[in-house]
């Protein structure tokens, strides 16, 4: 348990990094830019927040330690490599723009 907490501790600490240094990048644009930009600023806020939650995950605490500055700029751009960029995640669309495989949760039939 104490093990899980530090780890979660610290990719807590590299996501307010990542995002720190995505924000100031940010407010170093002219307003035109920043107003060009305002879809990827929310987007990266969102995932940040969406990540947060799920750092109980110890695949996804790793993940985050591991890509340390960089990890909000690969999950944005996973995500937009994908079709559409949804705002609403999951635990497993956390996964997928860390590049971590999805889990499946399969009920068990009772014989």
């Amino acid at each position: 348990m104490t093990t899980v907490t530090a780890l979660k501790t610290q990719a807590g600490q590299v996501l307010d990094q990542s995002y720190a240094q995505f924000k100031q990048a940010q407010l170093a644009l002219g307003k035109e830019q920043i107003f060009a930009n305002a879809a990827q600023i929310f987007t990266v806020g969102e995932i940040a927040a969406a990540t947060r939650q799920y750092l109980f995950d110890e695949e996804i605490a790793q993940q985050v330690i591991k890509l340390q500055d960089q990890v909000l700029p690969t999950m944005y751009q996973q995500g937009q490599s994908g079709e559409f960029l949804k705002l609403n995640f999951t635990g497993n669309d956390i996964r997928w723009l860390l590049g971590l495989p999805r889990t499946h949760h399969r009920q068990r039939i009772s014989k």
